[in-house]
């Protein structure tokens, strides 16, 4: 396997050695579920201390890209759905092919290629700035984080209930307003002056709670806990929609907190959001719980993306 790592390059060492793996497992250099090096194993191969090893698989398994089995190591998810399209994915092998011909370290072109990305980025989205809206301030931060991350632009939280209490004026700041299908006409009805502007987006569970689910048995039970009965039927179908309808679902929330213990009764999996799962680990620190806040499905992003670029023609 190639990996290297240099104390002298910009980046930490870890954050170095969660790339490298990372485009490993996209690239397909490792197959669904096989063994990655041990922590014992990359620490003496790249000449690196073991916490810095396992400091980079923790990363990665926080990311949904390598399960951890106790005693046995770490094993390779590949994601469903990879960062580049497959257009970009050839360009960058020719890319790095013709510095090979010309005999130039990709590594010092990588370098020169990111602050200018930066500024191309600027250039393409210059004052774009978006809004998610949902019913709690919890779950429109998650989203808004999300949207952020995947689009690389400005995006902030609004809560539903709270709408009337903004400006209209103000929020045209805003290039979109971005909701649920479930809240879409909440949204429209609330900034009536603003409808054009709001677009529904469809979400969905994330990746690392769609592999725990897989290793459930048939008939398994599995708990669904949200902050509010609506998050918990949403999340339910999700789970339900994305072929996992032959578990038993268990389901809480922590408007009712007489339903919580019943998700630590012979359940499987507990797939739960932050403050539940909080509120259960408190009580169960054990408990096989998965958090979940739920985030935005890779047609949304592409349907967003498209909508910003035609903005910003």
């Amino acid at each position: 396997m190639e990996l290297f790592v240099d104390p002298k390059w910009e980046w930490p060492l870890h954050d170095q050695l969660i790339r490298q793996l990372r485009a490993a497992i996209e690239d397909g250099d490792f197959q669904d579920g096989e063994r990655l090096p041990s922590v014992r194993e990359l620490a003496a191969v790249l000449r690196i201390h073991r916490n810095t090893v396992v400091r980079a698989y923790s990363a990665l398994e926080d990311l949904g890209y390598v399960t951890g089995q106790p005693g046995k190591g770490f094993f390779a998810c590949p994601p469903i759905r990879t960062p580049l399209s497959g257009a970009l994915q050839t360009l960058m092998t020719e890319t790095l092919e013709r510095l090979q011909t010309l005999g130039e370290d990709p590594i010092v072109f990588a370098k020169a290629l990111l602050p200018r990305a930066m500024r191309a980025h600027a250039r393409r989205y210059p004052h774009l700035r978006i809004a998610v809206v949902e019913c709690s301030m919890e779950q429109a931060t998650l989203l808004a984080q999300d949207l952020s991350n995947a689009l690389q632009v400005t995006a902030d939280p609004l809560v539903l209930d709270a709408l009337g209490q903004w400006d209209e004026a103000a929020l045209r700041q805003y290039t979109l307003l971005v909701t649920t299908f479930q809240h879409i006409e909440e949204v429209q009805r609330a900034l009536p002056g603003l409808a054009a502007s709001v677009m529904p987006g469809l979400l969905t569970a994330h990746l690392k709670t769609l592999r725990a689910l897989e290793k459930v048995p048939q008939g398994g039970r599995v708990g669904v806990a949200c902050v509010t009965w609506e998050g918990t039927k949403r999340l339910t179908e999700m789970v339900q929609s994305a072929g996992f309808g032959h578990l038993k679902i268990i389901e809480g929330t922590s408007e009712d907190p007489k339903t919580l213990p019943m998700l630590l009764q012979d359940t499987q999996l507990i797939i739960a959001a932050t403050k539940v799962a909080e509120i259960l680990q408190a009580f169960a620190p054990n408990a096989p719980i998965v958090v979940d806040d739920r985030t935005f499905t890779e047609g949304s992003l592409l349907e967003i993306r498209a909508r910003l670029d035609g903005l910003n023609r």
